[in-house]
């Protein structure tokens, strides 16, 4: 009968973490394109430019040939209003196309009268000028547009003005020529000097006023700031992109639970627990200095569980830093016990189980023993782990392309048989049961499986090693729960 694991609930915080070989990544990627795209497109160049306008009173042009008092603050507005009108946006547009022409090379951007209300401003200020503002997210663009509203203002204003004083002239003279023309009426010179000298007036005011403009403040150019919306925009999306990460990830875990503590371990595996370890020791490992409280118990359960000895494979499901430590400290503590040990590198693809004795591999070792090029007697070292206590090891060996088809082999399944009859415990780490084969070839031919199961653990992952040990026949004879997190998220 199948039995799954159980295993114990996470929050999202939790969940976050479990997978933050990818959940932050992913956060801090859409926080820097936030930031990237709000540094891009935001902050803006505001160009400013201030028209210093003609007082228009006593000047007969705007006012159909009178001279009545003007409103000052409502000519100005109405200025202001002519500044951003269409027929004004209408003339850069115009202006904007023959600078395109003009330059190939370098044009400006093309532009046109709807996008420009939203570009162009104007305002009356207290002093009845004209302040025009033109914001763009481009400061050539603002400078560009802002000094051509303002050519356009002028000469717009000129031809205004000529063109009123053209009518009004218009007009004078046709009074005066039906003056000469009516034949019941003889004008005398004065009525005529008196038309020509309205008409001089306003020529004489149309151009002294010419475009109504004393003086053009030269556009200057303000640029908001993009740093802070950059750095908003950044900070937002990083909580954005974590908040779904972490939802994500959630919901992910609840699909794909972890072990979370010892007896989810045992309850998943079926088997007795050896011991735990709480955290990393207080020393690196050394074969002459005492393992540590925590290792020599989990070798004194090893012993009560499994009081025959015999071949017993050491392991995890997937790969963790901390497991070959283990490994050796439990075979070094065991030897303390006097027991006969024997411990084999069975993890060809890592050899750090032979690293923490500090064996190297020049010698010979498993590989070669088991493809007949050597003896055991020849690759068997001896190693001290305090007083008169020492334990065996056998060292991988040179690196082959299948180890698995070799521990098959039945030249393996005759050494392991001897080498049981030579010791009290034959101890096997092989390499992690789910990444490759090896594990499983030797499984068959041991007489039991502890299996090292570190904090976060897939549940899923332990099931499908204990079905695979099952097929093979390989009792799991115990667990080691290892209290330190690895990353196992995926």
């Amino acid at each position: 009968m199948n039995t799954f694991a159980t295993a114990t609930p996470i929050g999202p915080v939790e969940a976050f973490w479990r997978f933050r070989s990818w959940t932050v990544p992913v956060t801090v990627v859409i926080g820097i394109l936030a930031g990237l795209a709000a540094l891009a497109t935001s902050g803006t160049s505001t160009a400013t430019t201030t028209l210093y306008l003609t007082d228009p009173r006593g000047t007969p042009v705007f006012r159909d040939g009178s001279t009545n008092p003007t409103d000052l603050n409502r000519f100005a507005r109405q200025r202001a209003a002519f500044a951003e009108s269409v027929t004004v946006r209408e003339a850069v547009v115009s202006e904007i196309d023959a600078l395109r022409e003009q330059n190939p090379d370098d044009p400006p951007a093309p532009e046109n009268v709807i996008d420009l209300d939203d570009v162009i401003s104007a305002s009356a200020t207290p002093t009845s000028d004209i302040e025009i503002t033109c914001t763009t997210e481009d400061e050539r663009r603002a400078l560009l547009v802002c000094d051509l509203v303002k050519n356009a203002y002028v000469r717009l204003t000129i031809e205004d003005t000529n063109a009123r004083a053209q009518a009004a002239v218009s007009a004078y003279l046709a009074d005066r020529d039906r003056l000469i023309a009516d034949e019941d009426v003889n004008p005398g010179a004065s009525a005529i000097d008196e038309i020509d000298l309205k008409i001089a007036e306003v020529r004489s005011a149309a151009a002294l006023y010419g475009s109504g403009v004393e003086f053009i403040d030269s556009p200057q150019v303000d640029e908001d700031s993009r740093i802070v919306p950059a750095a908003q925009f950044a900070l937002a999306g990083l909580l954005f992109a974590a908040f779904a990460m972490a939802a994500l990830a959630w919901f992910r875990a609840g699909r794909r639970p972890v072990i979370a503590d010892s007896a989810d371990a045992t309850s998943a595996l079926r088997a007795p627990l050896l011991g735990e370890i709480t955290e990393a020791p207080a020393t690196p490992f050394d074969a002459i200095t005492p393992p540590g409280a925590a290792y020599q118990l989990l070798a004194t359960s090893l012993s009560a569980v499994h009081p025959g000895g015999g071949v017993v494979l050491a392991g995890t499901a997937l790969p963790s830093t901390g497991a070959a430590e283990t490994i050796a400290r439990v075979s070094a503590a065991s030897a303390r016990e006097g027991r006969r040990v024997l411990v084999i590198d069975g993890n060809l693809r890592d050899r750090t189980l032979s690293k923490l004795f500090g064996v190297e591999q020049s010698a010979g070792g498993l590989t070669e023993l088991l493809a007949g090029l050597t003896t055991y007697d020849e690759i068997r070292r001896s190693v001290g782990v305090g007083g008169a206590a020492s334990l065996d090891l056998v060292t991988g060996g040179r690196p082959i392309d299948d180890p698995s088809s070799l521990f098959r082999s039945q030249v393996a399944r005759t050494t392991l048989a001897s080498l049981r009859e030579r010791y009290d415990l034959v101890l096997v780490h092989v390499p992690p049961l789910l990444s490759v084969a090896d594990g499983s070839a030797l499984a068959g031919e041991a007489d039991g499986v502890v299996l090292l199961v570190d904090r976060g653990t897939e549940s899923h992952d332990l099931d499908t090693v204990r079905q695979r040990l099952d097929v093979l026949r390989a009792p799991v004879i115990g667990v080691v729960f290892d209290h330190r997190s690895r990353d196992h998220g995926r």
